[in-house]
């Protein structure tokens, strides 16, 4: 059993070996900070109902004391003429990251630690965790970005009993307020002051259910994604030269571009595409994205 002050240390060992890029720790909390931000904000239905499971971790696991957070880089070269966005070239990242954190997990419970492991699958908003981990700063666009990441990465945690010292958030003010990624919206849903409307994001509305909106149908249009959108992205200056990801499963078998047959059987779909990120939603509503590109 290893000393708790050995603790991080042993993570960021491992993760350099297995392909996280980054890594930082907060303290458990109530984040009443994020709630405050949420009922700002507005519920999205992407996200998780239960508005307390948002900000509380203590909902999640009662004796928490730590969440570990953790960044993974996709970043490949990007195909501009690509019709999907780049986090969904490689395998499905929900695969990927948690075996990667279900690896670094192992060291808590090893010692005797309790630890349950999240990437975009739990409560918590990891952009939030990661920003209190020092990990990054936001954008315009609200995305998180990091220094040497820029904003193409994953983030995924852990919330464990293990008491460790909590890293400290970066200064926030470090965007270079360009506006590219404003002017280059084709929904307008980035506003200056830091203001997203996420419900007019291309990348929300070619994941959204049933029938679209003529204003929706004519975002998907201008973006020319049918799954995602990554061009506040590309513009991103931060996004001009970052590290290239490590981790094989978003380097190989990548796809730029979907075609799918409206007559293939859902078996067929999900045959092709089960190990993808943009499989989650069904074959139906690519379909339809894809429909209005024609």
């Amino acid at each position: 059993m290893i000393r708790k002050d050995k603790i991080k240390e042993e993570f960021k060992e491992l993760a350099s070996n297995i392909g996280i890029d980054a890594i930082g720790v907060v303290k458990a909390r109530i984040f009443d900070d994020y709630g405050k931000i949420l009922k700002k904000r507005g519920h999205v239905s992407l996200a998780e109902p239960d508005g307390e499971k948002r900000i509380n971790p203590f909902k999640i696991m009662p004796q928490a004391k730590s969440i570990i957070v953790c960044l993974f880089s996709y970043n490949v070269k990007i195909n501009e003429k690509s019709n999907i966005s780049s986090y969904a070239y490689g395998t499905d990242y929900h695969i990927v990251v948690k075996k990667k954190l279900e690896r670094l997990s192992e060291i808590l419970t090893d010692n005797g630690f309790s630890a349950q492991c999240y990437t975009d699958t739990g409560a918590l908003s990891d952009r939030y965790l990661a920003f209190n981990a020092g990990l990054g700063f936001y954008g315009k666009n609200g995305m998180l970005i990091n220094h040497k990441l820029g904003s193409r990465f994953f983030i995924g945690h852990i919330i464990t009993d293990c008491m460790l010292d909590a890293d400290k958030p970066v200064d926030n003010y470090m965007c270079m307020g360009c506006g590219k990624c404003i002017d280059a919206c084709p929904s307008e849903a980035i506003k200056d002051g830091f203001l997203f409307d996420e419900k007019l994001c291309a990348s929300y509305i070619t994941q959204k259910k049933g029938e679209l909106s003529d204003r929706e149908q004519d975002i998907i249009k201008k973006s020319g994604y049918i799954w995602g959108c990554d061009i506040c992205q590309n513009v991103c200056p931060y996004n001009s030269n970052p590290l290239k990801t490590s981790i094989e499963e978003f380097k190989e078998n990548l796809i730029y571009n979907l075609d799918i047959d409206e007559n293939m059987s859902n078996r067929e779909f999900k045959r092709l595409y089960g190990d993808r990120a943009f499989s989650w939603r069904g074959k139906n509503i690519l379909v339809r994205n894809a429909d209005l590109l024609k």
